[in-house]
């Protein structure tokens, strides 16, 4: 039997329906429920498999909500100092887990990546702390040493550069354009670092003048001594070093994970761990009716192509004010404050169909107290 499909052009279209003219609010029936809906925290499978965690959901939404490529890029260089890198060498795990690969195509989360770190890079600075006075020396200018760099001048320390030619980032030179390694140095100079070109460094001289010593393993290999930020063990005491990957962002992650270990030592505060993230948003639970098929836009160099590629991201976990769940509720139980939803759980009946509706696995019934 052929089945006719129903064409809705406008609101006479529509059969008749009885509805309500006035407000439910006088009875408040949320005594009838034994389940209520809760915002919950979630993770997107692509920033579950990104070695350095950024929230990808999280700046995708500031380019499809404001058209703000400025907070997007600020949002990435919270997690990652070098998208202007990474956004060209990393080998883009995130786009192994995006959901999006089981619907239509994945979402260029690399090539955004890039253009975003490129878009801001004039205007980039490193919002340094308070100053400390320790002295820290970074030994070699490997992509792993300038990470560090990054951070423990964001940390406030007074950080000098040794480097055994006169060559920064000299494990991706001819990799990434001059131009944009060169603009990378001047804003970790321009924050203070300071460069010792053609040195002989040794780990045993400099103890003297500086408390830490971070070592780049692939400029100074036999100066390596330390593997474990947790425990602190080494010959040389202050002197560290992280290990280097052929994933550029696992680089730069266990290098940012020593430097902000170096600054949990320098302020007697206790080292811990990274916390994992939240459950990760399966396939299964993103609502696919609310989504089209389209191509993905595979080079991005306009703001506009931008936008376009991030208005097909699942928003997976994450809550980007689709009003779903305050369309679809029959008791006004969901109200819309600063943008996002809150629940009257005076009103709610539990019937789930805010949970239902959710596209992207945010919301969950739990058992009523």
């Amino acid at each position: 039997m052929d089945i006719k499909p129903i064409i809705v052009n406008s609101l006479n279209d529509l059969p008749e329906a009885p509805v309500s003219q006035g407000v439910t609010l006088v009875k408040k029936t949320g005594t009838w429920k034994n389940v209520r809906p809760v915002t919950v925290s979630r993770s997107a499978p692509c920033e579950n498999a990104c070695p350095l965690r950024i929230r990808i959901p999280d700046f995708i939404n500031f380019l499809t909500t404001n058209s703000d490529a400025e907070s997007a890029a600020l949002e990435i260089i919270k997690w990652n100092p070098f998208p202007t890198i990474t956004g060209r060498l990393c080998p883009a795990k995130c786009e192994v887990g995006c959901n999006r690969n089981k619907y239509d195509d994945k979402i260029s989360i690399k090539e955004l990546e890039r253009f975003l770190g490129d878009l801001y890079l004039d205007k980039k600075s490193i919002d340094i702390k308070e100053k400390k006075h320790e002295r820290v020396a970074i030994l070699g200018g490997s992509i792993s040493g300038m990470a560090a760099s990054y951070i423990l001048l964001k940390e406030g320390f007074e950080v000098h550069l040794f480097l055994k030619g006169n060559e920064t980032f000299e494990d991706i030179r001819g990799k990434v354009p001059e131009e944009i390694l060169g603009k990378e140095l001047k804003i970790l100079q321009n924050a203070g670092l300071r460069l010792n070109v053609n040195t002989s460094a040794k780990i045993s001289e400099l103890q003297k003048e500086f408390k830490y010593i971070f070592v780049s393993s692939s400029s100074y290999p036999q100066m390596v001594s330390i593997e474990d930020p947790k425990t602190g063990k080494t010959n040389f005491e202050g002197a560290f070093s992280s290990k280097e990957d052929q994933d550029i962002s696992r680089t730069i992650k266990n290098a940012i994970g020593v430097a902000i270990y170096i600054a949990s030592k320098a302020s007697g505060k206790e080292y811990k761990d990274e916390e994992k993230l939240p459950r990760v948003v399966s396939y299964k639970e993103i609502i696919e009716d609310y989504f089209n098929h389209e191509n993905a836009v595979k080079e991005i160099n306009e703001l506009e192509d931008a936008i376009k590629e991030a208005s097909r991201c699942f928003s997976c976990g994450t809550c980007n004010s689709c009003g779903n769940c305050y369309v679809f509720c029959p008791d006004s139980a969901v109200k819309w404050v600063n943008n996002l939803p809150e629940f009257d759980y005076d009103y709610c009946k539990g019937c789930g169909i805010c949970v239902t509706e959710c596209p992207r696995g945010i919301l969950e019934l739990i058992p009523e107290k």
